[in-house]
């Protein structure tokens, strides 16, 4: 698995673990409306219960992001791969012409007119 393959393994883990952290929240907040009222304990064990399941979910998103981290970690402190002839050739290439391309200058235009 390559360091980008990793990376996005991570950001997709880190993103359900904010979607479950949304709905942790929200089971919460329904759990404090809940426990107050006496005919609805019931409910707000109910709620209790799936809030419990969900902040599970939290963390073990957190954990994978965590080993998906570690792993990133790893294969950086792996030496690179060699270059293929064709890369370092057109990179003598941009060396030997003064650097790095300039990149193109990106413009905006805001319609309806100026303020």
């Amino acid at each position: 698995m390559t360091e980008k393959e990793t990376l996005q393994g991570a950001a997709d883990e880190a993103r359900k673990a904010a979607r479950a952290a949304r709905e942790f929240a929200a089971l919460l907040d329904d759990y404090a409306r809940h426990v107050t009222q006496p005919g609805w304990r019931q409910k707000a064990g109910d709620l209790h219960h799936s809030a419990m399941s969900k902040l599970r979910v939290v963390n073990d998103g957190l954990a994978a992001c965590n080993k998906f981290i570690a792993a990133s970690v790893n294969d950086a402190a792996a030496p690179p791969p060699e270059q293929p002839a064709e890369e370092s050739a057109g990179a003598e290439q941009r060396e030997a012409a003064g650097g790095v391309p300039k990149t193109p200058t990106v413009r905006s235009v805001r319609k309806g007119g100026r303020r």
